[in-house]
């Protein structure tokens, strides 16, 4: 993200919407005016629907499924932010800071929240976007930051949100569940599709239909996308040198390592650290 935050209102899609699964070093709240569909997010499925809030922590592994048809739009507002753009407001909002703090590191995930179309937090949303066009250029940003403190003051109605999935989860997601949770725990073991059926007691062949059917992916596309995950919070958080970050995340093969990056990230491990680190 060249900037540090996106603020896209009401984006538009009229055709099939089925993300790959990805994960990114930002913030991201995104609200659902229109349309129906499904969120995986590490592991979990959740149910998307109208008036839901979706909120993903930074690498967090997630994609969506929307059920897209004429007269049936996808249409969502985005809001996407480096959390460091509010570090230079957290001194004059402690509590405010403590509410972030805990919504990032929450565990496993947070849930996606329902939010009419009339709550404050969507208004907000319409509010800036008719304000925007009237901004001069050294005013956005901090604007945009007034935003996103006035977001989350909002959002602190919802501290204990309920744990667990929105809707019950059919057989088919609830073993895809498995699998992907069998996933986290073993992406830095080479990859192998017996093992992961043996232990989960069931065929290599339903596994890999199962999952296709929940996830609309296959088993080895996820599998490099967890790993593509856990190297993206290596090369932003630690030293270590690449090739050893490739071995740590499954990938003992440096050039093979840097090709799988560079196909899910668009660049290569030593780019994506070095603009990181910027």
């Amino acid at each position: 993200m060249a900037e540090p935050y996106l603020f896209d209102y009401r984006r538009t899609s009229l055709h099939d919407f089925k993300e790959v699964f990805h994960a990114h070093p930002e913030m991201e709240f995104t609200y659902v005016h229109e349309g129906e569909g499904n969120l995986i997010l590490e592991g979990r499925t959740y149910a998307i629907s109208p008036g839901t809030l979706l909120m993903f922590h930074p690498f967090q592994l997630h994609r969506i499924r929307m059920d897209v048809a004429p007269g049936r739009p996808f249409v969502r507002t985005l809001l996407i932010f480096d959390p460091a753009v509010l570090q230079p407001y957290w001194s004059q909002f402690p509590a405010l800071k403590e509410f972030f703090q805990s919504l990032k590191l929450s565990q496993p995930v947070s849930p996606p929240l329902s939010l009419a179309p009339g709550d404050p937090a969507v208004s907000l949303l319409t509010q800036f976007h008719d304000t925007l066009p009237q901004l001069a250029p050294h005013e956005t940003q901090e604007e945009y930051a007034f935003l996103l403190l006035s977001f989350l003051r909002q959002l602190r109605r919802f501290r204990q949100p309920a744990a667990g999935p929105s809707a019950p989860a059919s057989r088919c997601s609830h073993r895809a569940e498995e699998i992907m949770q069998w996933i986290e725990r073993h992406y830095a073991d080479p990859f192998e599709l017996e093992r992961l059926a043996r232990e989960l007691h069931i065929s290599r062949y339903h596994a890999a239909h199962l999952f296709k059917e929940a996830t609309g992916t296959t088993i080895l596309s996820y599998v490099h996308a967890t790993r593509v995950r856990h190297a993206c919070v290596l090369l932003r958080q630690t030293l270590l040198a690449i090739p050893e970050i490739g071995i740590r995340t499954g990938y003992p093969n440096p050039s093979y390592f840097c090709r799988v990056f560079r196909e899910a990230m668009g660049t290569t491990p030593h780019q994506y650290r070095l603009r990181v680190q910027k």
